[in-house]
């Protein structure tokens, strides 16, 4: 099997258990998976860097159904459509509002 290497510049000297671990990564995983990689973490920097990244699904329906008394849930349940309009406004997702709706017995 024929060997390449690769040189990397960085802005920070990696330390010595960073370096053993890329080297890990690079002889274990292919050259695609590793690009995919690098791309998605690529996309997460720049959000993450412009302020836009938004949290997963599971961190905001924990807010949401936790936030709230049982009263403001049980106001919630019967608005439903006045609540689906205020979440699309925030932009959540139809599949995360449903996850929300599903878990009011998690309010206080």
């Amino acid at each position: 099997m024929e060997k390449f290497e690769i040189s990397v510049k960085t802005n920070k000297k990696p330390t010595d258990q960073q370096i053993r671990k890329m080297q890990e990564y690079f002889n274990e995983i292919p050259i695609e998976e590793i690009l995919a990689g690098l791309h998605f973490a690529k996309n997460r920097w720049t959000a993450k860097d412009a302020g836009v990244l938004k949290v997963g699904r599971k961190s905001i329906i924990k807010h949401e159904t936790h936030s709230v008394t049982s009263e403001q849930a049980q106001w919630r349940l019967k608005n439903w459509k006045m609540m689906i309009a205020n979440y699309r406004k925030l932009g959540y997702s139809y599949p995360t509002i449903s996850r929300i709706k599903k878990n009011p017995s998690r309010n206080k």
